[in-house]
């Protein structure tokens, strides 16, 4: 894997890299071509401009014309030098003897004498003079004086091979640090290269752990940002799904002992009727045991159900505008029998008038529930429970409050945990252990929070929040609980 992929990004940066020099030597090469011919231009130009003026000083001086182009062809090195009169005639030609000089004087030779006379400017032609000479030519033609009298014209002409090579030696003095910025380039590319691929590597390496079930995997962290936060998610996602694991482990241990509990008690009271052990007489009070553990059981089921059915959102919400204190009401209904048969007092710190709320009526009716029915279970005979609800800024704030044993400090971040009991001791197998978890699932369905405060000895106090029906809603005709 790390051979295949190192290989691959290494392949890929030296194109780009061989890429990415060859365009900027295209580049380069075409200023540097462009610069050098400019500035022989300029240089021709500036020659021709001097031989020019001192062939009239020379002329002032009545030196024969030979004489003075002899003299001043050296100004201008590898150039060929033309000294042609107004009238089409030949002054001079340097590096030729007269008797071997050559008619140079043409029509288009003629035209730029006449070109020159008229606007006094010097001009510059490229590949006019070709032909003649048989290789690429350059030529500047500039005006040529006698005193203040215009006489004829001066053309330098040099070979473009000249230009050419001077850009050549100058390109080869640049070769040497073209090959050096290759090599700096593919050393920095294979340096580049193994520290992508080789976390790369390793994270394909551990994910192919993980895929296997190996929860211990962690990649090392990178001194690249990229991929060192890449190493640091893949590590929190593998932190996660073991954290999942072990719940999951948690879950399915904790269902097999809530299961198991039951059922064992439920096979050893039938087999005691059945083979003797419990006499006749103690059936009666024994089948009611086996009925008790059968309707936990069903609450067991039910409250899987429930919390399963809220965690995968297939129970959606149907929030609606309702009185508190009206749902309130109705639910005590129900826990009247447990509370006077455990000689409870019940303090309700509503106020009189209707509260109205918006929420889902039958989600919050269960909360207020399983939050009672938690109440009831955690205290002894002659305990307390009190109610009351307080509103803020939209928010209503609902609590139930108990004077039961209390929650350990420790236990306290715990009790919203499916299967979790603080106090073992006290649930007498009564409880499913899901209760509190289904509370805090609806309520966050609903976008509100639950909290717990406790002290050992001195009781527990649930409270929660819901969104208060906004003043528009309440001429609705408002939803009433269904008992």
């Amino acid at each position: 894997m790390f051979r295949r992929l190192f290989s691959r990004l290494f392949f890929n940066s030296m194109v780009v890299l061989l890429a990415a020099i060859g365009v900027f030597g295209l580049v380069l090469g075409n200023i540097l071509s462009e610069t050098q011919y400019q500035t022989v231009v300029r240089q021709m130009v500036e020659d021709a401009k001097d031989i020019a003026q001192n062939y009239n000083y020379l002329l002032n001086r009545q030196i024969s014309g030979q004489v003075m182009a002899d003299a001043i062809s050296g100004v201008a090195e590898d150039s060929e030098l033309w000294f042609i009169g107004r009238n089409g005639l030949t002054i001079s030609v340097t590096g030729l003897g007269d008797e071997d000089a050559p008619a140079v004087v043409s029509d288009d030779t003629e035209e730029y004498v006449s070109q020159v006379a008229q606007s006094g400017q010097t001009i510059v032609l490229e590949g006019a003079y070709d032909q003649f000479f048989g290789i690429p030519i350059i030529t500047v033609v500039t005006p040529l004086f006698n005193g203040e009298q215009q006489i004829g014209a001066l053309f330098l002409h040099r070979s473009l091979s000249l230009i050419r090579l001077s850009l050549s030696n100058l390109l080869m003095m640049l070769y040497p640090g073209i090959f050096i910025a290759i090599g700096i380039g593919l050393l920095l590319s294979y340096t580049m290269t193994v520290r992508i691929s080789k976390p790369l590597s390793d994270m394909s390496a551990a994910a192919k752990k993980l895929s296997m079930g190996d929860m211990s995997v962690r990649l090392d962290e990178s001194s690249m940002e990229e991929v060192n936060e890449l190493a640091t998610t893949f590590n929190a996602m593998v932190d996660s799904l073991s954290n999942m694991e072990e719940m999951r482990r948690g879950f399915v241990a904790n269902v097999s002992h809530e299961l198991r509990s039951p059922i064992t008690s439920i096979a050893g009271y039938l087999q005691g009727m059945l083979d003797g052990t419990i006499p006749e007489s103690e059936h009666r009070r024994y089948m009611q045991v086996v009925y008790d553990e059968t309707q936990r059981l069903s609450r067991l089921i039910r409250d899987l159900l429930d919390l399963s059915r809220i965690e995968s959102g297939s129970v959606p919400l149907n929030p609606v505008d309702f009185d508190i204190c009206e749902l309130l009401r109705r639910v005590l209904i129900k826990f009247e029998g447990r509370l006077e048969g455990k000689n409870m007092e019940l303090d309700m710190q509503m106020p009189d008038d209707p509260l109205y709320v918006h929420a889902d009526v039958d989600r919050i009716e269960q909360v207020v529930s399983n939050l009672i029915d938690n109440a009831i279970k955690f205290c002894g005979q002659y305990g307390k429970i009190t109610i009351g609800a307080s509103a803020q800024n939209g928010i209503l704030t609902l609590f139930v409050q108990d004077d039961g044993a209390g929650i350990k400090e420790e236990d306290l971040p715990h009790v919203f945990e499916r299967f979790y009991k603080a106090d073992k001791a006290h649930t007498s197998g009564l409880g499913t252990g899901l209760g509190l978890s289904i509370v805090k699932k609806i309520l966050e369905q609903h976008g509100q929070r639950i909290t717990v405060e406790s002290k050992v000895g001195q009781g527990a106090k649930f409270s929660f929040t819901l969104a208060l029906a906004k003043p528009a809603r309440k001429e609705e005709k408002p939803a009433r609980p269904e008992e």
